[in-house]
């Protein structure tokens, strides 16, 4: 807060930019930070606020850089709650950058202060966001642990949200265990959370874990449908992640029913998103999904190469088991 030049009352210059990032607007708080004096720009709380603008806008290294600088000037204030935040959102953008190691120090980090100032919403999203981890170096249990806990303190303080996104990864990894029944339900329960809670963005993930499952057990038009209302949603919400999965997921659907050009357009304009947002995960599940397409159509060296990349893009996120099942199956092409 500052005195504004006729003296006895204040102005925020921060809060319109504050007020987008919690409805959402990104692309306006974007703006909206940008047009800040260049003293409040410099405050921790608008250096955190730049950060979660960035990661939703999918460049995470400025995210990560602009949240590391938030928490050491909350933890310089001995802010706990701030730095807590900000510890959280750098974590994030470890993450989405591939670096596993210090993602999980952060998130560990970040659930150890909240759990000592008693956040039970900070908990549970730090809870998720170590499932997120586990899940990306394959362990499976523990990741499955993190979700029950994030979603049972999601609950505690009814955080729609936070429910959806607690259900729909707990849908991803049933799914990739194996028992699709439980990714169905827990995709339907993620849906039914991200409908109450109004946000679309989350309702668009939420749809994309369903219908990957629904294609599993063999329901293609109904996976389809979800998939492509999936990616609407994330266009119309400028959420390029999002958009990635939904297309990929579509890409599998064109495979599987035969449509190879059809496959080939919207898995190589996933590759492009990914790359441009620079998601490593993202990126490495689509060259699988192309590795595929390519050996459906009897391209073996090209189904090789990306199969290949993709274990290239597991590897350099610390995934071994999956880049080990990527390399083995490029050797088997080869035989």
């Amino acid at each position: 807060m500052v005195r504004d030049s006729e003296g006895g009352t204040f102005s925020d210059p921060l809060r319109d930019a504050r007020q987008a990032v919690r409805q959402g607007r990104f692309r306006d708080a974007e703006r909206t930070l940008q047009d800040a004096p260049a003293e409040a720009r410099a405050t921790p709380e608008a250096l955190l606020l730049s950060a979660m603008t960035a990661w939703r806008l999918g460049d995470f290294g400025r995210s990560r850089t602009a949240a590391e600088q938030a928490r050491d000037g909350f933890r310089a204030r001995g802010d706990a709650d701030g730095e807590m935040r900000a510890e959280n959102v750098a974590a994030a953008g470890a993450f989405a950058l591939g670096d596993l190691p210090e993602a999980e120090r952060g998130f560990t980090r970040a659930l150890q202060l909240a759990d000592a100032l008693a956040d039970d919403l900070m908990m549970a999203r730090c809870a998720n966001n170590l499932g997120n981890v586990a899940y990306y170096l394959n362990r499976s249990e523990a990741a499955l642990s993190f979700y029950r806990l994030a979603v049972a303190n999601f609950e505690r303080v009814t955080f729609w949200t936070g429910l959806a996104e607690g259900w729909l990864n707990s849908a991803i990894v049933l799914h990739d265990a194996g028992d699709l029944p439980g990714s169905r339900e827990a995709g339907r329960r993620a849906v039914e959370a991200a409908e109450r809670s109004g946000d679309e963005r989350i309702l668009g993930q939420a749809l994309a874990a369903r219908s990957e499952t629904d294609v599993a057990l063999g329901d293609l038009e109904l996976g389809g449908a979800l998939a492509e209302r999936a990616l609407r949603l994330a266009r119309s919400h400028d959420h390029p992640m999002g958009e990635a999965d939904a297309l990929r997921i579509l890409a599998s659907i064109a495979r599987i029913g035969g449509d190879a050009d059809r496959a080939l357009a919207a898995a190589r304009e996933a590759l492009d998103i990914t790359a441009r947002v620079r998601d490593p995960w993202r990126q490495a599940e689509v060259h699988r999904e192309l590795g595929r397409l390519y050996a459906a159509v009897g391209r073996v060296d090209d189904a090789a190469a990306e199969y290949l990349a993709a274990a290239d893009g597991f590897r350099g996120l610390g995934a071994e088991g999956r880049a080990l099942e990527m390399r083995d199956r490029a050797a088997a092409l080869r035989e």
